[in-house]
């Protein structure tokens, strides 16, 4: 079985997206032109065109000098092979009953039933991360999770109940907007605006295992309040400097930590020390912070000023928790 081949790559979604768009509203060479460009590649067009419109591949008919598709509406491409491999996989993976229902489950499982997963949970084995991840089989924990990812989708305000370590349970109307999973900690958390009186009062980032309930708020969104607004303030980019020493094979361990991290590492012959140049979302930062603590002294923290706070604060609270 090919893994990398080209089947289904943008060449075949522009096409979908052509035929779709030229079932009932007819194109001209410009309209399809355009499609092509704003969808692949811009040589695309040399190549896709030609096949299209000449009728190599007899999917378009010419109707007064626009283009029409023979095919019909909503054009579906079908499931592939690998496709199925893959999904065959994922039902094997504890986290797939936050996403799919349990007769969904049973139907996938009978539908692939004749074939072999693409891989095998069980075959990977991940380091440097927490054993004691959320409990993904937990009846409540898939209830509340489910119900947060349809407010998410629904933006819609809902009633959110949680254990906090410090302050007990707390409970309030919060508007959620992401849910981020750590692979390091094997766990979910949710993103949220808190909602009182009608006014947005803070950002709040919630542990989805220390959910107790979620449910309908009568809290209306704020009408100043712009939630692609609040989304668009997370993804603000910030970047912090690290330097990393050679020990316990801190750089390949770094490389491969910090993969999802857009950066910039070099090396410096006269300390024989790298440094890296790690930029990420505002939203991460708290995980990007404990990531970094968690390598101990073979990474140094050398900037910048607000980043190397954050260092401090959280190694004092470390601190006064352990009584040290």
């Amino acid at each position: 079985m090919e893994l990398f081949s080209e089947i289904y790559s943008c060449y075949y979604k522009v096409v979908s997206k052509i035929l779709n768009t030229a079932f009932n509203n007819p194109l001209t060479k410009t309209e399809i032109t355009q499609i092509i460009e704003d969808n692949a590649f811009s040589e695309s067009a040399f190549y896709i065109l030609p096949k299209l419109l000449e009728g190599q591949w007899n999917l378009m008919k010419n109707v007064d000098g626009k283009y029409l598709s023979k095919l019909g509406e909503n054009v579906k491409l079908p499931v592939t092979v690998l496709q199925k491999a893959w999904l065959k996989a994922l039902l094997s993976d504890k986290r797939i009953a936050l996403f799919l229902k349990d007769d969904e489950i049973e139907f996938f499982k009978e539908y692939l039933k004749d074939l072999d997963p693409l891989f095998d949970i069980a075959d990977f084995h991940y380091y440097d991360t927490f054993s004691e991840g959320d409990a993904y089989e937990d009846r409540s924990y898939i209830e509340n999770f489910r119900a947060i990812l349809k407010a998410i989708k629904a933006k819609t305000i809902v009633t959110i109940s949680f254990a906090s370590s410090k302050r007990g349970t707390i409970a309030g109307s919060y508007l959620p907007y992401k849910i981020e999973y750590s692979s390091k900690d094997d766990k979910f958390r949710v993103h949220a605006i808190r909602i009182r009186y009608g006014k947005t009062i803070f950002n709040a980032t919630i542990n989805i295992s220390r959910i107790t309930t979620v449910g309908t708020s009568t809290e209306i969104t704020p009408s100043t309040f712009s939630l692609d607004d609040c989304i668009e303030y997370s993804k603000s980019i910030a970047s912090v400097i690290i330097e990393i020493s050679k020990e316990r094979n801190a750089v390949e361990r770094c490389m491969l930590h910090f993969a999802n991290f857009e950066k910039r590492t070099e090396y410096d012959e006269t300390t024989d020390r790298y440094t890296s140049y790690i930029s990420y979302n505002k939203q991460d930062e708290t995980e990007l912070l404990i990531r970094i603590l968690s390598f101990g002294p073979v990474i140094r923290v050398l900037g910048p000023e607000k980043f190397l706070t954050l260092v401090k604060e959280r190694v004092e609270r470390q601190s006064e928790l352990l009584g040290i």
